[in-house]
């Protein structure tokens, strides 16, 4: 009995000749390689980069305290209104990993201007071109003119440097090399200074400077 005839090839099994396999092989590395090179020079997916921003806002003290005595000095003077600030922060961040300094003007133009200087650490994650961030303050705060009221006839002093610590969360978006967002942030003087006082006469008082501070700021800069 003659043998029957081999059916013909099919695309199927050409695709599973060593051939056929050997071609897949060689795209799939070539797309590998063309994701490894792109992937560098996208600005979006980069897992470093610094952070050069300044920021404005707006913001709310309680960091002046009445200790003894009688009170008399305005809301102002003692720090318990609302107020703006100016600053600039330099973050690197590493994947996950960010540390940076800040520097910040507060109360400008007004009585009781303060300034602060300190370094900023904690984590961000990177959701395209979003990025959140959670970072930590650890820094110099100085109460300047403080206690600046017409009520107060003589002070002990005039100024002090406070440490403080605070938190400060964000959300940035990247534009290119342009970079806007949002800051959060509350701090807390964890030392404090007493300044002696008297309002004329006899009323004579004791005031604690070192309290707290809660405001939010606008962000822009480039990333670099």
């Amino acid at each position: 009995m003659a043998p029957l005839p081999r059916p013909p090839a099919t695309p199927g099994h050409l695709g599973n000749s060593p051939g056929g396999a050997e071609n897949d092989m060689g795209k799939t590395r070539l797309a590998w390689l063309a994701l490894s090179l792109a992937l560098p020079a996208s600005p979006v997916l980069a897992d470093s980069a610094l952070d050069l921003t300044v920021h404005f806002g707006l913001d709310k003290y309680d960091a002046v305290g009445l200790r003894s005595g009688v009170g008399g000095v305005r809301d102002s003077g003692r720090l318990r209104d609302a107020s703006t600030h100016l600053g600039a922060t330099v973050i690197y961040w590493n994947g996950m990993g960010e540390i940076g300094v800040i520097g910040e003007i507060g109360r400008p133009g007004k009585d009781g201007s303060t300034t602060l200087l300190g370094l900023l650490g904690g984590l961000g994650f990177s959701l395209g071109a979003l990025r959140l961030e959670a970072l930590g303050e650890l820094g110099a705060h100085r109460y300047g003119d403080l206690l600046e009221d017409p009520a107060v006839v003589t002070r002990s002093k005039s100024e002090a440097w406070l440490v403080s610590v605070g938190l400060r969360p964000g959300l940035s978006l990247q534009l290119g090399p342009v970079l806007v967002g949002v800051w959060a942030f509350a701090r807390w003087d964890v030392t404090s200074q007493d300044v002696q006082v008297n309002l004329g006469g006899s009323n004579d008082s004791t005031y604690k400077l070192g309290g707290s501070q809660f405001g939010a700021s606008l962000r822009a800069g480039f990333r670099i």
